[in-house]
């Protein structure tokens, strides 16, 4: 089966081939117009800061509120907020990066995966808003994309036995020191995660067109499948499908499970640690469907 599956997609790319140039151009651009240039910066910075022990420092305004409020270390607070700040996989990728460095524990780093791998604000108060029919209150889409993660973190940690509000490291309380930190190391690192994810875009990207064009779905299901794919582009297609409430509650659920892209991505970034694909994958539906909740409660709220 894993081998026919390769055989199937470059049939497919030798039977289109022009859908699938269209496919990887529209991939390609977005990861050159959009993804690189949001967040290969934050990746540079987000491994600075800390190869020079900076997350100490940056923490000390937030650290005892996320602490205590989600029973992580300073180092699993400091991967939150960068997670919540700057957007997919860079949560994912800074979890592997500090587990791997014995900075968190794996139980930690499995804790973490479950709440810390969103959207940035700014794709979803820039990209997302503009993409909706009718305007959205920028508070609205905030509370129903991050308010999900309060429940998810009590579940999580449950299920991962997180019980300090001071969880213990590994070994060491930061990945790197100022002695090995090279800013040239830092790049290359990000180069080659932003590469993975160029990658996928591509891929999934012509998955996309593939979708759009074949014959015989119905415009419903082709919005379903093309959000369910790839959210950049799913988006879109939900919002010319969908109309008012029903476009703003298809979003936020595309937008909160991230996209077969988002998770092959995160994939991709989590290798060699031992973390679960498949348990990210159902905190990540559970996280969708909170979200669907959340949103279908405010809206039923009749406005004054």
């Amino acid at each position: 089966m894993i081998l026919f599956l390769p055989i199937l997609l470059l049939g497919l790319l030798l039977a289109f081939p022009a859908l699938s140039v269209r496919g990887a151009q529209n991939g390609l651009l977005l990861w050159f117009h959009v993804v690189l240039p949001t967040l290969a910066p934050f990746i540079i910075c987000t491994q600075m800061i800390t190869a020079l022990g900076g997350a100490k420092w940056m923490m000390r305004p937030f650290g005892p509120l996320l602490r205590h409020l989600f029973h992580l270390s300073l180092s699993g607070s400091y991967i939150l907020l960068c997670g919540l700040l700057c957007g997919y996989p860079l949560g994912a990728k800074m979890c592997a990066d500090f587990c791997r460095q014995k900075a968190i524990s794996k139980k930690e780093a499995a804790y973490l995966l479950a709440i810390c791998n969103h959207p940035s604000p700014m794709f979803l108060l820039g990209y997302v808003r503009a993409q909706l029919p009718a305007p959205a209150p920028a508070v609205l889409l905030l509370t129903c994309l991050y308010l999900p993660i309060l429940p998810l973190s009590l579940a999580a940690r449950h299920f991962y036995h997180i019980d300090s509000c001071n969880a213990t490291p590994a070994k060491n309380t930061t990945p790197h020191t100022a002695e090995t930190f090279s800013l040239e190391n830092a790049i290359a690192a990000a180069c080659e995660t932003m590469v993975i994810i160029g990658g996928y875009l591509m891929l999934f990207s012509i998955l996309v067109v593939w979708i759009q064009e074949f014959p015989f779905c119905t415009p419903f299901v082709r919005a379903l499948l093309t959000g369910a794919a790839e959210i950049t582009t799913g988006i879109n297609s939900l919002c010319s499908f969908f109309h008012d409430k029903k476009a703003l509650m298809a979003v936020i659920c595309a937008v909160a499970f991230g996209g077969f892209s988002g998770i092959f991505q995160t994939k991709s970034v989590i290798q060699g640690t031992g973390l679960s694909i498949r348990q990210y994958t159902g905190w990540k539906l559970a996280h969708a469907f909170l979200s669907c909740l959340i949103t279908a409660s405010l809206l039923s709220v009749p406005a004054r």
